[in-house]
């Protein structure tokens, strides 16, 4: 026995009540569950990701250099001496294009000489250059600016200038010489812009082992530091930074433009409205044991106070090349979580347990009410489609949800029974836009397909009414379901005829030979047909613009097409009384179908009440699928044809004649034969075209 159905506006009252009045009752616990320090590893836990996040893309740059620098080394190091220089400005160039973060790339001689090849803030090449031995010496420096990634010989501007720049005294060119590899300098500033630039410097040897000069690639921090003023935690903005001990602040957010004196560098700080967090950072005895203690790959956590406000930071050292810099993250806990912070830190515990056993009690309520109201919004979707296939509704608890149930049940059950006098698919796709159909067509290109039983009267009167209607019914059925399955549209039953048409109401693009092909798949199909494969099934098919869409009484609406290219279809579906064939085509429709079917040529016609000729042309079946003996014969026919035409009947009867050999039972080929036979005796006035105008509709 079922148990009694319970009304939905007392359910969810019911549950509301409990769920509110629990949920109330629970927060009541949150005056007295907080935690400081439950707060403060969340946001750790947020920041650490940053650090990470400022470590690697520290380290890429850092990596990005010595890789650059290994490039040029090699490069230069393979050409002899003397072509090092263009062989810089080739491979410096190249390098300045590819990567946006490299200021500049420059060779270092060892009898002093230099080449750099720079990028300027308008962004074109700039080259600098001073040999001192060598054919191409000079005791000035040449300096040419040329468009990024234009030829060498391009030059926009060139001067020269006195220098006393010695490479050899520079760190970047000892330091380069006393490491076995890659050498990273301190970060300095480049003339002129003072951008902050950091140098990977590597030493290039001759085959003896003398030194042959240094390559050197600076990469500037200031898109790290453009980096670092972006990022966002939670939508605020935090401060990122990188220190080197030695030195201080290579990049930060906020920070102020370096300033050069003389040649030294002054490394950029905090602005003075900035708060005071990195310069506390830097000098807070907790922040410097955490760093003596740090160890690579991880990552020490600082909670402490600056001015009454407390901070928390997250640190990570970034060993490379043999540099030992530290990259973190710090913010401001007030600022972070702002007035909420009491809230959170009293609510977080309990609002995952009031979370977890609201959802419990919403997910039970939610799926009692939505899984029927579902089914019922499905079903009513498949309505809406005229689809009225036997699904039964799930069973409810809910009073309402089934008296609803039990009207969906009746209503399907009268739409199914409407759906026997209505081309359902029909309608299903004229509905699919979701617009409601009106009075009204379009003007467009179809293929139409007729079809009719010969002698189906007597067929009809030998075996009786309820055969009839069985067999009639499962010879429809099969033939509609051709037409379907070729993306052909069934305008209606006529008697028992069929009218059907392609590219309406949705495009077809291959619509012409898919008409044929589903008159030949008819045709073959109706042959296996219990009782029918008694029936001759006659088939016509033409190509034209018509005249489709919703025609009829404003509450009574027939989807079908009209127009003079339907009247034709019709009158060839009867033309093959004439010939004795089975599917004949217009001369449109042979044009567009393709060449998957093999045609035979019948005749030149005019149908009654038209008076243009028609060519029309008889669909044998499918390519590969015929013996030879009809394909042999169709082409005697189409040669007396020709002959007929040309009014060369002698040789026209001599071809039919053969044809006739070929297949005896061409009644095409009699009728034919004929003709040609009565022309030969009584031959045509000039002016005859050989059109057989039909006596009959």
């Amino acid at each position: 026995m079922l148990p009694q159905k319970i009304k939905l506006r007392v359910t969810i009252f019911v549950g509301v009540l409990l769920i509110t009045t629990g949920l109330a009752a629970l927060l009541l616990l949150l005056n007295w569950l907080s935690s400081a320090r439950a707060v403060r590893t969340f946001t750790r836990d947020l920041l650490d990701p940053v650090a990470r996040q400022v470590t690697d893309q520290t380290r890429d740059m850092l990596d990005s250099a010595a890789s650059a620098a290994h490039v040029a080394a090699a490069v230069i190091g393979d050409v002899p001496a003397e072509l090092r220089p263009n062989a810089l400005d080739v491979v410096g160039s190249a390098l300045l294009s590819s990567e946006r973060a490299l200021a500049y790339v420059q060779l270092g001689l060892p009898d002093g000489g230099w080449v750099r090849i720079s990028r300027r803030d308008d962004g074109s090449l700039e080259s600098q250059t001073r040999l001192v031995s060598g054919p191409e010496a000079t005791a000035r420096t040449i300096i040419s600016r040329r468009a990024l990634g234009a030829p060498r010989t391009e030059i926009l501007e060139r001067t020269e200038v006195d220098d006393t720049y010695d490479p050899r005294t520079r760190p970047w060119y000892a330091g380069a010489r006393e490491s076995q590899g890659v050498f990273l300098t301190d970060a300095y500033a480049h003339f002129p812009d003072d951008t902050i630039v950091v140098t990977a410097a590597i030493s290039i040897r001759s085959e003896g082992g003398a030194d042959a000069g240094v390559v050197a690639v600076a990469i500037t921090l200031t898109e790290l530091a453009e980096t670092l003023a972006r990022l966002r935690l939670a939508g605020r903005p935090i401060r990122g930074f990188v220190l080197d001990p030695a030195q201080g602040t290579l990049a930060a957010a906020g920070a102020a433009p370096i300033r050069a004196d003389g040649g030294n560098v002054t490394l950029p700080r905090l602005a003075a409205t900035d708060p005071p967090v990195l310069r506390a950072l830097a000098r807070n005895p907790e922040f410097q044991t955490s760093l003596q203690t740090l160890k690579p790959n991880t990552t020490a956590s600082i909670a402490y106070v600056v001015d009454g406000a407390r901070q928390l930071a997250v640190v990570r050292p970034i060993a490379v090349h043999g540099r030992e810099w530290i990259a973190g993250a710090v913010v401001a806990e007030d600022d972070f979580l702002g007035t909420i912070r009491h809230d959170i830190t009293r609510s977080i515990l309990v609002s995952l347990g009031i979370l977890a056993l609201f959802l419990a009690g919403a997910a039970l309520l939610a799926k009692s009410i939505a899984a029927p109201l579902h089914a019922i919004a499905v079903e009513t979707e498949h309505l809406r489609r005229f689809d009225f296939s036997d699904r039964p509704l799930p069973h409810t608890i809910f009073e309402e949800i089934a008296d609803v149930n039990g009207v969906f049940g009746s209503l399907k059950a009268g739409l199914r029974g409407f759906g026997k006098y209505v081309p359902l698919k029909l309608v299903q796709e004229l509905l699919a836009d979701g617009t409601e159909p009106v009075l009204g067509g379009r003007s467009e290109v179809l293929s139409i397909l007729f079809s009719d039983i010969n002698g189906f009267t007597g067929f009809a009167e030998e075996i009786g009414v309820a055969v009839t209607a069985q067999v009639l019914g499962d010879y429809l059925a099969g033939i509609a379901g051709i037409v379907t399955d070729e993306s052909g549209t069934v305008d209606k039953y006529i008697g028992d005829g069929m009218m059907a048409f392609w590219n309406a109401p949705r495009p077809v693009a291959d619509h012409a030979e898919r008409a044929v092909i589903a008159a030949i798949r008819c045709r073959d199909t109706i042959a296996t047909m219990p009782r029918a494969n008694r029936l001759r099934t006659r088939f016509g098919i033409h190509t034209d613009r018509v005249i489709v869409g919703n025609f009829g009484a404003p509450d009574r609406f027939d989807y079908t097409a009209i127009g003079d290219g339907v009247n034709l279809a019709a009158r060839l579906e009867r033309v093959n009384n004439e010939y004795g064939t089975a599917i004949i085509a217009s001369d449109a429709t042979r044009r567009l179908a393709g060449t998957s079917v093999a045609w035979r040529r019948l005749d030149r016609i005019a149908v009654k009440g038209k008076r243009l000729p028609t060519e029309i042309h008889e669909a044998l079946g499918l390519v590969g699928t015929l013996p030879e003996s009809i394909l042999a014969a169709a082409a005697e026919y189409e040669a007396g044809l020709d002959a007929y035409f040309a009014r060369d009947f002698t040789l026209a009867v001599e071809r039919f004649d053969e044809a006739l050999r070929l297949r005896p039972d061409d009644t095409a080929a009699v009728v034919l034969r004929g003709r040609a036979i009565a022309a030969a005796a009584s031959p045509p006035p000039v002016d005859w075209d050989g059109v057989e105008v039909m006596a009959t509709k």
